[in-house]
């Protein structure tokens, strides 16, 4: 009996462990700072498709292909049309191509693609941001609501000797939430600039 209500405990935390999952991998927090230095390549651009299939090398590895019109590279290069694939790791990104939708506004902020051509967004769902408009003007917003994503940036650039814009100062006191999309990119210039 002792047995059985131990595994019952097992089975019930194990099951609510899996409800708070999220799709993709669980990641590390991480700053503005640290997706900017861990990027690859940052684009600004729209989705023109996206498309789930089985890595070219690999049968058994389901990844999805993403094609974006690059309105603008923030960081690395990328041509006007920019093709990553990235891997899937949860099945339920299957479905829906990872959530990239046609037609929807992104800031990227990408890996250096691996030995077998795979890229993702750095902290995964942290180093996508969807642009959005609110009250008039654009704003963007990642994965995690950009929850910590302005902490300790000032300190971190201090640190590399990178001086911060007016602009980027006072952007940094906003609270966690939708970021105006061109404070975001003045602090993604600023940024990038230790990179070089």
């Amino acid at each position: 009996m002792q047995f059985l209500r131990a595994l019952c405990f097992v089975l019930t935390v194990c099951l609510a462990v899996s409800g708070w999952a999220q799709h993709g991998a669980v990641t590390a927090p991480q700053n503005l700072s640290a997706l900017v230095s861990n990027a690859g390549t940052i684009v600004h651009g729209h989705v023109l498709f996206a498309r789930v299939e089985p890595h070219p090398q690999f049968q058994n590895l389901p990844t999805v292909v993403v094609t974006m019109k690059v309105d603008e590279v923030m960081k690395g290069q990328a041509d006007k049309t920019f093709t990553f694939r990235q891997f899937l790791w949860d099945i339920r990104d299957r479905l829906n191509a990872g959530g990239y939708r046609k037609g929807e506004e992104l800031v990227l902020m990408l890996t250096t693609p691996s030995e077998y051509g795979l890229s993702a967004p750095v902290g995964m769902e942290q180093g996508r941001f969807r642009i959005s408009q609110l009250s008039g003007r654009l704003v963007a917003e990642n994965g995690r609501g950009n929850i910590g994503l302005l902490a300790g940036v000032q300190r971190d650039a201090a640190m590399r000797g990178v001086s911060l814009s007016e602009r980027s100062v006072r952007a940094l006191t906003a609270q966690a939430g939708p970021l105006p999309l061109n404070d975001m990119k003045q602090l993604v210039a600023d940024l990038a600039r230790s990179n070089r």
